[in-house]
């Protein structure tokens, strides 16, 4: 199963994480999972809003396997959130 870098930007600072993703999972999953266990340990991402996932300067989505999107293993990705208006 490959394997990625992935940063969190959170309150406490940056906090890195090694993901093992299947090529054939999408990203809301492992998201998901992954911000559940950063709550259960008391680490929250910084700022309000949606997160985003940002590599190589692109966003990307969360309905496609990272594969799809040009992500290879061990590629590094940085998770931050999105002020929302309103």
């Amino acid at each position: 199963m490959p394997k990625y870098q992935i940063y969190f930007d959170t309150i406490q600072g940056e906090m890195k994480y090694n993901v093992d993703i299947d090529e054939q999972e999408v990203l809301d999953d492992v998201l998901h999972e992954i911000l559940y266990d950063l709550r259960e340990r008391g680490d929250v991402l910084q700022g309000d809003g949606e997160p985003q996932v940002v590599w190589n300067g692109n966003s990307l989505e969360f309905s496609r396997p990272l594969p799809q999107q040009g992500v290879r293993p061990n590629d590094v990705l940085r998770v931050s959130t999105i002020a929302t208006n309103g």
